[in-house]
């Protein structure tokens, strides 16, 4: 599986180790961590969001304005791993970053995507020996969580966040 994530990208390492854990047929390891890294990327982007968002509107808001969105912000973060990441699908839909025309099409499908790697998850997670899975729904949601992880992971503010973290 090709990637075009750079090596100065801040999950860099972590991506790599999924795609070759895919690569190399290790789909539960990618189902189980996947969702945990795309929890990670977003809380990245949405770190960078919040203080483009205070540098554009921050003489605007008033202290217990910031302190509101402040803490909206810490409850999102705190939202199970399916609702937090179907936000970020959710801020690509809004912003645009589909074309117009496939948008809705294209939130979709990973937002299908997500729902089958979570549920497939929670499924390895409660009940991996008293059920069967099937080695193509596995090698499936594997392969959707390295395209929800590479779609996060090419959000422009991760280049941002790597800037300021280095």
């Amino acid at each position: 599986m090709s990637t075009k994530i750079s090596d100065s990208h801040p999950f860099f390492k972590e991506i790599i180790n999924l795609i070759q854990a895919h690569d190399n047929e290790d789909y539960f390891k990618v189902v189980m961590l996947s969702p945990q890294l795309l929890v990670q990327i977003a809380d990245a982007i949405g770190k960078v969001a919040e203080e483009v968002t205070y540098c554009i509107v921050g003489d605007c808001l008033s202290e217990e304005d910031k302190e509101v969105y402040k803490l909206i912000g810490k409850l999102d973060r705190d939202l199970s791993d399916k609702a937090y990441i179907g936000h970020g699908l959710v801020s690509y839909y809004e912003s645009e970053y589909w074309p117009k025309n496939s948008s809705k099409k294209e939130f979709i499908k990973y937002f299908t995507k997500l729902e089958d790697l979570v549920a497939l998850r929670n499924v390895f997670a409660h009940e991996f020996y008293k059920k069967e899975i099937v080695d193509r729904r596995m090698k499936n949601c594997s392969k959707a969580g390295i395209d929800l992880i590479l779609l996060f992971a090419s959000h422009e503010y991760l280049h941002d966040y790597f800037e300021e973290s280095a």
